[in-house]
C-alpha cells in the first residue's frame, strides 16, 4: 500500500514492510496538500508506490489508498458551514 514521505523522511526500504517502485508528484506538488506521514513533519509529501501499484499508475490510475496514520493533509484558511 502507498506510503507518504517527503525528500527529507525516506521509507527505509530494508526495514519497509512494503517493497516500493517508485515515487509519484501528488497533484499541485510542492502546492500540495499531501503531507509527510512522518510524526512531527508538515512538509510536501511524494507518494511511495509498490510494485503492484506501479503496474497500476503505468496504465492510468491516479488513485491511490494510504496506510492508515501515514499522511496528512493541509487545510485551507476557508471554513465552509455544514450544508
Amino acid at each position: 500500500m502507498a506510503i507518504v514521505r517527503c525528500d527529507r523522511h525516506h521509507v527505509r526500504l530494508a526495514q519497509a514492510t512494503n517493497r516500493y517502485a517508485k515515487r509519484a508528484k501528488p497533484l499541485g506538488y510542492p502546492a500540495t496538500a499531501v503531507i509527510c506521514g512522518t510524526k512531527d513533519c508538515t512538509d510536501p509529501g511524494l507518494i511511495w508506490l509498490t510494485e503492484e501499484e506501479l503496474s497500476e499508475y503505468n496504465h492510468g490510475e491516479r488513485y491511490f489508498g494510504v496506510k492508515t496514520f501515514t499522511v496528512k493533509v493541509r487545510a485551507s484558511d476557508d471554513l465552509l458551514p455544514l450544508p
